[in-house]
């Protein structure tokens, strides 16, 4: 892109090639010399043949030695090198490895130099660079070009070739960093390549015969020719004709800055200042190179005026009230003015930012501040002022905190009886059971023992009855007795354990006395066993 500055004409997909903008090949007029060779594809050493070819077409002396390789003895040039001799102060090279005798008293022995390095010998310049490497060379003519991956051989018979330098153009070096001077964010890297030349005085003046830009992605660079601008895209780039200058780095990508204003005066006098952020982005560079060096600097003054207009119709009592003028202020009465504030603000930057190529996407005010005197003595009333609320509010905070604690401590002791009660009505509903289960279990008791009781004395009837009944079955008087004898033997039984016994004389009735004697022998005997038994079981109940 190229931009008139007289006119701010912009023109697209201009054609600059030829006039010293990224020219990094050897220009034709050089190719055309004589005693110039380049290296591209070859090696030095094909390239020094070339030459001496073209020497010995002129007429001229050879530069390559013609002495043969000895087995023995002499000078050794090794593999990759370059033997040199001097040979009545123009160069005479060896290029084949291997050992030399130098017999002749012309030839002067100069040491060895390798291939791959610059050299620049009695009139004889010769250099090579790689990939990322770029030759700058001062021609017999004193115009420069510079030479990226690759080289040339040449003598210096009707003018000397100078390598002025060889520069790395993937790192110009931190020191060639250019840097934003409102951001301090690197635009790029530019370094320049000077070359020393003798005025008449004998003065030696440095002057600036190449420059060499970087340029990072997002970011353009800006030079002058005459009274045009040109925009170059992100890469590597070099200028080499002098009516190229060099404008500025700019970058394209999105910028925030935060700045005070200068202050600004309410209706009643009161000086404010406000911290500002700014939003904003280049999609132009070439409308502002015409007048800025970068974007904050053509948009500063703009916002300082917008914010003068509209401070100048606030008074203070309502600026004051309105710490954020951003439009997150929970008044709604002065929402209106902030609003239209802000839409303010952004319609006059966006105006005038266009005519530099600038977009603003945001302008905020984030806080403010008085100046002078008085704005400090109204300064202090309002810090005063807010200090009063803000202890109003601690005050106010606090005592909702105790009332919140009062009422919790209330909810626990109301939960604390609550749980007391029931515990309470828990306890009084188990006794209750417990007792309904007591009272069921001895009713339970009495009607079992009674029962036991009703059937034991049925058992005992029965058997009483029973022996009754076997009782009186008996016919036999000796079996009567002997029941009779039994009787009294329990009743015996009954007696304490000292009781004495002693046995009648009467007779039983329907028995002989026979019997009754056996009778009451047999009686007697079993009486004194069992209670002779029951006094070793213990005392008769």
């Amino acid at each position: 892109m190229v931009v008139d500055t007289k006119t701010g004409h912009v023109t697209h997909h201009v054609d600059v090639d030829g006039d010293g903008t990224d020219d990094w090949s050897v220009p034709p007029a050089v190719k055309d010399h004589p005693y110039f060779v380049e290296v591209q594809d070859g090696s030095i050493v094909e390239a020094l043949k070339t030459l001496n070819e073209k020497l010995k077409a002129k007429g001229m002396k050879h530069i390559i030695s013609c002495k043969p390789v000895r087995e023995l003895f002499g000078t050794c040039v090794e593999a990759g090198q370059l033997g040199l001799y001097e040979y009545n102060g123009r160069p005479v090279l060896a290029i084949n490895p291997g050992r030399y005798w130098n017999m002749s008293i012309y030839h002067e022995w100069r040491g060895t130099h390798s291939i791959s390095d610059q050299l620049e010998f009695l009139g004889l310049t010769m250099a090579q660079v790689g990939q990322g490497e770029c030759l700058v060379v001062q021609a017999p003519n004193n115009n420069v070009f510079c030479i990226r991956n690759g080289g040339f051989v040449a003598y210096g018979f009707d003018g000397r070739f100078r390598i002025l330098a060889v520069i790395d153009t993937l790192n110009l070096g931190d020191d060639a960093a250019i840097r934003e001077q409102s951001t301090n964010i690197v635009l790029g890297w530019k370094k320049e390549v000077k070359s020393n030349c003798q005025t008449a005085t004998g003065q030696w003046v440095s002057v600036t015969v190449a420059t060499f830009f970087n340029v990072p992605a997002n970011n353009v660079l800006i030079v002058q020719q005459g009274d045009k601008l040109l925009q170059l895209p992100a890469g590597q780039h070099v200028v080499t004709n002098p009516n190229t200058t060099y404008r500025g780095f700019f970058s394209l990508a999105e910028r925030q800055k935060t700045f005070k204003t200068k202050p600004s005066y309410t209706v009643e006098g009161v000086p404010v200042v406000l911290n500002v952020n700014l939003r904003y982005r280049l999609s132009e560079p070439l409308l502002l190179a015409r007048h800025y060096n970068e974007p904050f600097a053509a948009l500063e003054n703009p916002a300082q005026a917008v914010v003068n207009s509209v401070v100048s119709r606030l008074s203070y009592s309502q600026f004051m009230r309105a710490k954020n003028l951003a439009g997150d202020v929970p008044d709604v009465e002065h929402v209106s003015w902030l609003e239209q504030f802000k839409q303010e603000c952004m319609d006059e930057l966006t105006k005038q930012a266009k005519c530099y190529g600038v977009i603003v996407e945001s302008f905020t005010v984030l806080d403010r501040s008085l100046e002078g005197e008085l704005g400090l003595d109204l300064q202090r009333q309002a810090d005063s002022v807010l200090q009063n609320q803000i202890r109003s509010t601690q005050i106010a905070l606090e005592n909702s905190i105790k009332i919140t604690a009062e009422k919790g401590k209330l909810a626990v002791a109301e939960v604390e009886a609550q749980q007391k009660r029931t515990r309470t009505d828990a306890d009084y509903y188990e006794s209750v059971k417990k007792a309904q289960a007591e009272t069921e279990a001895s009713a339970m008791r009495a009607r079992q023992e009674a029962e036991n009781i009703r059937l034991l004395a049925d058992a005992k009837a029965k058997e009483i009855q029973l022996l009754s009944g076997a009782y009186r079955d008996i016919k036999d008087p000796a079996a009567l007795e002997i029941m009779l004898a039994e009787l009294d033997v329990k009743k015996t039984k009954a007696l304490p354990a000292q009781t004495v016994y002693f046995s009648g004389s009467g007779r039983s009735r329907g028995g002989s006395g026979v019997e009754q004697s056996y009778v009451q022998g047999y009686g007697t005997a079993l009486g004194v066993g069992l209670a002779a038994a029951g006094t070793q079981k213990g005392p008769a109940v």
